[in-house]
């Protein structure tokens, strides 16, 4: 052991015992760069600096606050430290470390959006699965059966890995992490990925426990540990989790050649103990119901407890010690071992896992539609349409009535099912202006008067000036809606009968702001009705909606048309925008714990129009000051100390702080009911918002100045950080 890590050592066992709250996380930071200044850093000193990252983390006098903080500054050196060492007992305790901080980081980059730290999070995390079902840091052996129980603890810390993930990314409750993170958040994967890949896991815990054939005691009694955490913490996985113990037969697995019969019995004997333990924990905690959603699974598990704890109290009568070794013995026949190491060899899965998630199969309907969908958006007229020309390009109702497509789009929407095409088309007329359809109509109508004209000059002799196409390349073959009726006479009267249009009015003022006023509501009750959709299960039928909001996103672009309203639109005239701009404030007033995203979008739009729009490199933004002060005016005397990540998020994505913005968190900091809210926010930014530390510098040299309750406070932070 080199002197810098003996110091270290006796550094972690001072601090251990005299003030570990202040002295661990010191300790930690200075082994940490150590390591990283080191050009080949050893073995015991990567093993010291794991084992303090567990300590910080686990200690219960590290102020709690504070370890999100510390783990975000170290994860980066202990991902440095697992990838490089390969000692067993450095990586089971960086695995361990990483499992602990998980979910406090996650929580961090939702609130910060720190694509670095993701990234570094998600490299670690790829790391940790692929190694799953190796012997990594050992090397394999000859006969892989036997490498099943080897690097145990390693696996053990895998195991716990994979729990925490599932747990992370799966629904929790209000104020979870991930219960409060937006869909369309910049740096992190979509809920749904997440939310698939969460299965997918706990799918590979569950399949361990039933495809495993050897007797592996310990990580069999790890991951029904770590399913009764999961069934705990996510109560909605339950029954997937039930699903599978069903399928965990105890009796099936095979013994070790070189394992002595009395320790496969103990083995065997800790498992069943661990299965009896698991369920009758469901079964206490009301997890497992003979009721609802459980009830197929209660009677079956509840005979299998019964039937272990008799085995248990026969076992304990008659000692463990009496038993007859022919019995117990059970190893794998030798046909079955060489087919297993034959799979071993040949499947992938052994050394790794796939949590890519499936693209799901489409209907031949969705298929055409998003085809259809595809075509048109690479398509673009100023007329709106995509085939103006007055003239068909030959008799058949296609080419007269055809807007969409030209002569060879290979576009068929005859091979659409009727009922999605009466939708498709009671929805285009729906959505569209009177003026675009009159405009159609008249493309329609010369290409109908073109054809007339040249069948009475016999340009096609012996047909009907409109006839149904049977050509195959027909661009988009329609079933007959209607005849051509006949001609008939037209007076000359008629004749000369017009019907013209005169220009519209002007609006006036007034009319504008009022129809303005309508459009905003309009924008916003479209988007409170897709929330209240969005929570219904769609029917199966409602293929039209898929395709329609495929390019719509209804969480956020409703708020991307307000703020280009606000900042683009109408920014000629001061009351229509900020009549959007107050739109969008009351509606964040209203749900302001769910609809944080929609004000930093919202304001990050103004401040990035107003820095455009300044060609004098004065970096004034005067709209987005007044309204962010507004946001803050109206919530901080609502606040409370639930609202922690919700504030803190709020100030750490706002693009730009003065010192207004800074001074209006004074009134939460001198509240003895919310200061911990108030000085937490104030730390968050120091450590992440550089530019802000001179403002809240001021900030807290004037409470100091000011309050006596909050000098302390105060002080700790200027003393620390400045």
């Amino acid at each position: 052991m080199s002197n810098e890590v003996a110091q270290l050592a006796q550094a972690r066992a001072l601090a251990m015992h005299n003030k570990p709250g202040t002295m661990l996380p010191k300790v930690l930071e200075t082994a940490m760069s150590l390591y990283r200044s080191t050009t080949n850093p050893s073995t015991e000193l990567g093993k010291i600096c794991a084992r303090l990252f567990m300590d910080v983390l686990n200690h219960d006098e590290v102020v709690s606050s504070e370890k999100p903080f510390i783990a975000s500054q170290h994860l980066s050196t202990l991902w440095l430290i697992c990838r490089s060492q390969q000692d067993h007992a450095t990586l089971r305790d960086g695995i361990l470390g990483f499992s602990r901080c998980y979910e406090w980081l996650f929580d961090l980059v939702a609130k910060t959006s720190n694509k670095e730290l993701w990234n570094t999070m998600d490299q670690f995390k790829s790391f940790i699965l692929s190694k799953w079902k190796t012997p990594y840091p050992f090397s394999p052996t000859e006969d892989p059966l036997k490498d099943h129980a080897r690097s145990l603890g390693v696996k053990l810390a895998t195991v716990k890995s994979i729990a925490t993930l599932v747990i992370a990314h799966t629904q929790g409750p209000p104020g979870s992490a991930f219960a409060s993170l937006p869909d369309s958040h910049p740096v992190i994967t979509s809920k749904a990925q997440l939310r698939v890949e969460a299965k997918k896991l706990l799918d590979c815990l569950l399949s361990y426990l039933s495809e495993e054939p050897m007797m592996v005691s310990s990580l069999f009694m790890g991951v029904l540990n770590c399913l009764g955490f999961i069934m705990k913490q996510r109560p909605q996985a339950t029954s997937r989790i039930l699903s599978g113990i069903l399928r965990f037969n105890v009796d099936n697995k095979y013994q070790q050649d070189d394992e002595p019969v009395l320790q496969y019995r103990l083995a065997k004997r800790f498992v069943e103990r661990c299965y009896k333990v698991f369920v009758q924990y469901g079964l206490k905690a009301q997890l497992i119901k003979s009721s609802g959603s459980t009830s197929q699974y209660h009677a079956k598990l509840s005979k299998i407890s019964q039937t272990l704890h008799v085995i248990g109290e026969e076992t304990k009568s008659k000692g463990i010690m009496n038993f007859e070794s022919k019995q117990v013995e059970r190893k794998m026949p030798s046909r079955e071992r060489a087919k297993y190491i034959a799979f071993l060899k040949s499947s992938s899965q052994a050394a790794s896992l796939n949590t890519e998630p499936k693209q799901p199969r489409l209907s031949p309907d969705l298929q055409l539609l998003h085809a259809l969908q595809k075509y048109t958006m690479t398509k673009s007229s100023t007329a709106g349409f995509f085939n103006t020309s007055p003239v068909a390009i030959d008799n058949t109702y296609a080419s007269a009535y055809s807007l969409m497509n030209s002569k060879h789009s290979e576009i068929d929407i005859s091979k659409l099912s009727p009922g999605v095409m009466a939708k498709l088309c009671a929805e285009s007329l729906y959505q569209c202006d009177t003026k675009k359809i009159i405009t159609g109509l008249s493309i329609v109508a010369s290409r109908y008067t073109d054809l007339m004209n040249k069948a009475s000059h016999s340009e096609f002799p012996g047909k009907r000036p409109l006839e149904n196409g049977n050509d195959e390349s027909q661009p988009a073959k329609r079933q007959e809606v209607a005849k051509v009726p006949e001609e008939e006479e037209i007076s000359e009267d008629e004749d000369k009968q017009e019907f013209t249009l005169g220009p519209p009015e002007p609006m006036s003022k007034e009319e504008k702001k009022e129809h303005f006023a309508r459009i905003l509501a309009h924008i916003i009750n479209v988007r409170n009705a897709e929330e209240e959709e969005d929570t219904k299960e769609e029917a199966p039928d409602n293929l039209l909606h898929k395709v329609r909001l495929m390019k719509w996103n209804s969480k956020t672009s409703w708020l991307t048309l307000l703020t280009r309203l606000a900042t683009r639109g109408v920014n000629h005239n001061n009351e229509m925008s900020n009549t959007a701009r107050l739109a969008i404030y009351e509606y964040f007033l209203d749900d302001f714990g769910n609809r944080v995203d929609v004000v930093i979008e919202w304001l990050s739009e103004e401040w990035y129009f107003e820095t455009l729009q300044n060609d004098s490199g004065v970096k004034e933004t005067p709209v987005y000051d007044e309204w962010s002060l507004k946001v803050l005016d109206a919530l901080i005397p609502v606040l409370e100390p639930s609202h922690r990540r919700l504030f803190i998020r709020l100030v750490s994505e706002l693009p730009r702080l003065t010192q207004l913005h800074i001074d209006k968190i004074k009134s939460v900091c001198l509240d003895p009911l919310r200061s911990s809210l108030g000085f937490q926010s104030l730390r968050f930014m120091i450590m992440f918002r550089p530019p802000v530390k001179p403002f809240i510098e001021k900030l807290l040299i004037s409470m100091r100045e000011q309050d006596e309750s909050v000098k302390e406070q105060c002080e700790s932070i200027l003393k620390k950080f400045y």
